[in-house]
């Protein structure tokens, strides 16, 4: 069965627009490059007014996502993009949801 996760990110105040050019040229080429399949992305504003950015990805089942994150998260993005990533979105903010179908 496939895994869809529901990715959250609230992004860093007047840091929208870096945000997406690094997610459109870099980490979405990457991350497709590596398996993923990218399914749709959105941008929201909360309450407070605070740009939060959401996608979803797709896996076959879990066991690729497993395989998937460890040549994904190796120490090249470690080294390279986790710095960039974290200086553009808040790190506590990141929420990571598995959603499974409401009817079969």
């Amino acid at each position: 069965m496939a895994v869809i996760e529901l990715r959250e990110y609230r992004i860093q105040a007047g840091k929208t627009e870096q945000w997406l050019a690094l997610m459109n040229q870099e980490i979405l080429p990457y991350q497709i490059s590596k398996g993923v399949k990218l399914l749709n992305s959105y941008l929201y504003r909360d309450e407070e007014n605070r740009e939060w950015f959401v996608w979803l990805r797709e896996f076959d089942d879990e066991v690729s996502r497993q395989e998937i994150y460890e040549n994904l998260y190796d120490q090249w993005w470690i080294d390279n993009i986790r710095p960039t990533v974290f200086s553009l979105i808040e790190e506590q903010s990141v929420k990571v949801r598995l959603l499974v179908p409401a009817f079969s």
